[in-house]
């Protein structure tokens, strides 16, 4: 298993790894909402991937994870009394975490939490951010174990799922 940055060559092979997530999703009983080509958009991939904010976890030269890692945030996110104070470039978001069904169960989701921890605290950030669809289980049980607090439930608009309730998750570096 091998965790690291993807390149803007790799657009299609990621793209390739949301679709397929996208189709798991479509079947799962507690999934974020994603719709292929709409979260994550190819613009969000190839933005993410030009900016060196798109990381793909591999194995046997199979795309098996994936996460964008970075300082945007919905509007939204200004209406929420955050634990930390800290301006935008201060924080770092975890956005479109997805680990392939095949491989639940190996900490796969973990180590790639535990890399945008990593990343943050190595580029003197003061917290970490992001939201989960309200009813999102596995994502619910999975950033608490990380010491992330649930600091607020809103509603915010995403093209995917529309104006839905998310709670906000904050992790103090």
């Amino acid at each position: 298993m091998n965790i690291r940055k993807a390149t803007v060559g790799e657009f299609g092979l990621v793209r390739a790894f949301y679709h397929e997530m996208t189709d798991w999703l479509d079947t799962a009983p507690y999934g974020p909402g994603w719709k292929k080509d709409i979260y994550p958009s190819p613009e969000d991939i190839s933005s993410a991937l030009e900016n060196g904010e798109l990381w793909v976890c591999e194995e046997n030269s199979k795309y098996i994870a994936s996460m964008i890692v970075n300082s945007r945030s919905q509007e939204e996110y200004a209406l929420v009394e955050w634990g930390v104070d800290a301006a935008q470039d201060e924080v770092l978001l975890i956005h479109a975490l997805g680990v392939l069904p095949q491989y639940h169960g190996r900490g796969i989701a973990s180590e790639m939490v535990r890399r945008a921890i990593t990343l943050a605290k190595s580029q003197n950030k003061k917290a970490m951010r992001l939201d989960v669809l309200s009813g999102n289980l596995p994502a619910e049980k999975l950033y608490p174990k990380f010491d992330f607090r649930l600091v607020s439930e809103l509603d915010v608009f995403y093209e995917d799922t529309g104006l839905a309730r998310y709670k906000l998750y904050e992790l103090a570096l």
